[in-house]
């Protein structure tokens, strides 16, 4: 069964995906990041191959010709999904896909409209048994 861990009042989503991303890659893990359209995917991508310290996140997006080989990808249709470990979803609905997954990261900002929308995922989720963790800000 899919893990669920909330992340809210995320002021920096770049910020807190680039530790997340750092940490799943370090243990070798696959990352889809889900978001809205190709233009978010654009904005977050080059956030996260910008260098941080003394290395970098290579991505790409679940378009590109190479993106299969990468083990982090952005996309923001279901039918581009190629993995099933760690999925970070910055949408504000709920992805219908998400149990194919083994973990499942929520990141909700501090705008009013995306904590309602993920409270009503939270709830989604506990009510049908799902492991669910909370954690506040970055």
């Amino acid at each position: 069964m899919t893990k669920i861990r909330f992340y809210t009042d995320v002021t920096d989503q770049v910020v807190l995906m680039q530790h997340l991303v750092e940490q799943a890659l370090s243990r070798q893990r696959q990352v889809t990041i889900y978001v809205p359209d190709r233009e978010r995917a654009l904005q977050l991508s080059e956030g996260l191959w910008q260098q941080a310290a003394d290395h970098f996140f290579p991505n790409a997006l679940a378009d590109a010709e190479h993106a299969a080989l990468t083990p982090v990808q952005l996309a923001w249709q279901p039918e581009q999904i190629r993995q099933d470990d760690l999925l970070f979803n910055c949408q504000a609905t709920l992805p219908k896909f998400f149990s194919r997954f083994r973990h499942m990261f929520e990141l909700i900002g501090t705008d009013e409209q995306e904590k309602v929308a993920g409270r009503q995922r939270w709830t989604f989720y506990r009510e049908r048994g799902y492991e669910v963790q909370h954690m506040s800000k970055q």
